[in-house]
């Protein structure tokens, strides 16, 4: 039997419970649907990372992200990497980044025989550099007159668009051939949520840069949000999510109209979720370790129609990668701390036992660790490390209580997997490895406009 392809899809700050095949109502995400229609659903899928940084060393590597010198600099060298096994397997691999965090000086390209670094067209105003010229980005009048003029005033471009994504990759598939391995990384549902063909009157984009203000005011003096404004965002993000959704059906329409889809499997999943003000933020601020951040989307399609079917053991993005070498027939690599999921669709799930996930937020020498398991989440903050925290997810879902005091053989039992998570995370640190990534101005800005960079 011929290897099977690989379409690897990831989609940036998704939460779980915005997809109608995780509960929602508004019909927004047909192609995604699809995909877990006939495909595998993971209702808790947990993340290793609290943002694009920490989670995809966990995705594409298999290893925690403060493991082999942490995940602030580029991708260690000394990381397993499944991508090179599967090249060195015949597997031709093309990968298609939009985020300037998961770039080939990010060491993102390893192992990708083909690696597309794509970068928004365009440059930011030049007003926004002048003293006091912002101001006037929040005028529809300057806007109007910009027009006039032939200035494009809209805010820049942070990152390709989901529609030219899409467009780039299927031109370049068409001299593809099987096996592969395809990564494709759409950012449209990161913030900023406004689509760039929708500011096409003046009010519109004044509007947009009232919004880049009010968001980054809120989130850095932690301000209240009130519940019609809240709204507003929200909106704004479920038709982003709408236009990537179409994305991802123009990407499986077109690779199966020039029959690159047979005897391919499908993987989509979300680097981590988004923060719809439960914490009294927008966006995934990085120490924000709760599941509206943690509990991802995964979803697997394997080749040919069959009926979809949910899983409900808790699994880990660590797990992807062990899959995707487990499903192509390559014996696993040594380092990597997932496991396959195959075993659960192959009647062993009697043997499949849910064990603990973490997912951590590492900066410099401040580190949150959260274990969760199906029934608590403990976090650990080594700013606070005599103050955990700790939740029965089961009568506490919104995680608000905090019950470490009530249960103390749990918290040392919590406890021991944190120190040991940290222990390791010191004895993985490699030596002279270089600890930071050197951007551009640019992609600077780009970074700083997405709210990575102060």
């Amino acid at each position: 039997m011929d290897k099977p392809n690989i379409l690897f899809i990831s989609i940036d700050a998704l939460r779980a419970d915005v997809l109608g095949c995780y509960g929602a109502l508004d019909g927004r995400t047909p192609n995604i649907d699809n995909i877990a229609h006939y495909g595998f659903r993971f209702e808790q899928a947990i993340t290793g990372g609290s943002w694009t940084q920490a989670a995809f060393p966990v995705i594409f590597s298999s290893t925690y992200a403060s493991w082999y010198g942490g995940c602030l600099g580029p991708l260690s060298a000394s990381r397993p990497s499944p991508v090179e096994a599967l090249a060195s397997h015949g597997y031709t691999t093309v990968g298609f980044s939009t985020n300037p965090h998961l770039s080939q000086k990010s060491g993102y390209g390893r192992g990708f025989q083909r690696f597309f670094d794509l970068i928004p067209p365009g440059q930011d105003i030049w007003l926004r550099k002048i003293r006091g010229g912002q101001r006037l980005l929040y005028q529809s009048a300057f806007h109007s007159i910009a027009r006039l003029f032939g200035i494009d005033s809209r805010p820049p471009h942070l990152y390709v668009s989901a529609e030219d994504l899409t467009d780039r990759i299927l031109k370049e598939s068409e001299d593809l051939q099987g096996p592969f391995f395809l990564w494709a990384h759409y950012m449209d549902v990161h913030w900023p949520n406004h689509l760039q063909k929708s500011l096409t009157n003046p009010g519109a984009i004044a509007q947009a840069w009232k919004d880049l203000t009010h968001l980054n005011k809120v989130n850095r003096k932690g301000l209240p949000m009130s519940p019609e404004k809240l709204e507003y965002y929200k909106q704004l993000y479920r038709k982003a999510l709408k236009y990537t959704d179409a994305q991802v059906g123009r990407l499986l329409d077109g690779l199966n109209q020039s029959n690159l889809l047979n005897n391919t499997i499908i993987i989509l999943v979300s680097d981590h979720g988004e923060e719809f003000y439960e914490r009294d933020r927008w966006g995934h601020v990085e120490r924000n370790v709760y599941d509206e951040i943690i509990r991802v989307p995964l979803l697997i399609q394997l080749p040919g129609e069959q009926k979809g079917k949910i899983f409900f053991h808790q699994v880990s993005t660590l797990d992807i990668m062990p899959t995707i070498l487990d499903l192509s027939g390559i014996i696993q690599q040594s380092g990597l701390q997932g496991r396959s999921l195959v075993p659960l669709w192959k009647n062993s799930e009697g043997s499949f036992m849910n064990r603990p996930a973490i997912c951590e937020m590492r900066r410099d020498d401040w580190h949150i660790v959260a274990v969760r398991t199906p029934d608590y989440k403990y976090i650990w903050d080594s700013k606070t490390p005599h103050e955990p925290l700790l939740y029965d997810l089961r009568a506490d879902p919104f995680e608000k209580v905090n019950i470490c005091d009530n249960y103390h053989d749990l918290h040392l039992e919590f406890q021991a997997i944190v120190d040991k998570h940290c222990r390791l995370s010191e004895e993985t640190r490699p030596v002279g490895e270089a600890t930071q990534v050197e951007h551009d101005q640019v992609v600077i800005q780009r970074l700083r406009d997405l709210g990575y960079v102060d």
